[in-house]
């Protein structure tokens, strides 16, 4: 299996998209096995000739040569995801930023959010547009094209709070605010905020805030001025204590700190991580 990340090319895309992965896994080859991990990214896939089947937390990503393209989206998964890709694959992969991805769409995200891994077609282009992105066999071609299309689609987003709300949820300087607090700083209710990131996000405002500590731990731990110090990383990023780095990683990744920082690949800027089977 081979994976090339790219970031986008385009000034008014890299405010919407943090990364666009190819993935291509030959018919000749062994199934490829990874577990991936919660993140705060929106994510996008096309894959060509392909049908994917889920089972609890485990994905099968397989050639079908009936299905002309499988588009999905992921955009509310909490737990770890155990993934296996058999067979010839051809896919696009794109992570959209927290809230981006809605300056794309007619409808809230949530309209097109059904499961862990909904199927996805949010314009009457969109599977004729993939299977023709798919075909081209250039990735620079690929990814320009990819690009095109979604600038195409843009139409703009505004809200009245989740994009300062985001802002200082993500912001170095704001990192132990509350919920409580988020909300009083924004004069709307804990309700509020919980409906609307549900609406623009799939995600409540407490799992995206456990998802991003624990992101940030992982970006903290790649600084060679905190590597292997966990307490360090548990103080900086938001955790109580080491205890509650510990208990917050095994629910979010099923390992402790050590054991998944000595495991995983890290891809494209560390926000990426894959544990390979």
């Amino acid at each position: 299996m081979k994976i090339k990340v790219f970031s986008p090319t385009n000034p008014l895309l890299q405010k919407y998209i943090e990364s666009i992965y190819i993935l291509t896994h030959t018919a000749e080859e062994e199934p490829a096995k990874y577990i991936t991990f919660p993140s705060i990214f929106t994510i996008v896939s096309s894959s060509e000739k392909s049908r994917s089947l889920t089972k609890g937390n485990q994905l099968i990503i397989g050639q079908c040569d009936d299905n002309e393209v499988e588009t999905n989206l992921v955009s509310d998964f909490n737990k770890p995801v155990y993934v296996q890709y058999e067979g010839k694959i051809n896919e696009i992969t794109i992570y959209f930023k927290p809230l981006a991805i809605n300056a794309f769409l007619k409808q809230d995200l949530s309209h097109y959010n059904s499961s862990n891994f909904s199927e996805f077609s949010p314009f009457e282009d969109y599977r004729k547009s993939m299977i023709d992105i798919l075909s081209l066999q250039n990735d620079t071609e690929k990814i320009e094209a990819v690009e095109r299309y979604w600038l195409s689609k843009l139409i703009g987003f505004q809200h009245n709070f989740l994009e300062s709300v985001l802002s200082e949820m993500m912001g170095d300087e704001n990192d132990a605010l509350t919920i409580t607090e988020l909300c009083k700083k924004n004069a709307i209710s804990r309700t509020t905020l919980n409906k609307h990131f549900s609406r623009h996000i799939c995600k409540t405002p407490s799992e995206f805030k456990k998802i991003l500590r624990f992101r940030n731990a992982v970006n903290k731990y790649a600084s060679n001025t905190t590597r292997n110090n966990l307490t360090d990383i548990a103080y900086g990023v938001d955790y109580f204590d080491q205890s509650h780095m510990i208990r917050e990683f095994k629910s979010v990744t099923g390992f402790s700190p050590k054991v998944f920082f000595a495991k995983t690949t890290a891809l494209e800027k560390k926000q990426i991580h894959w544990l390979f089977l």
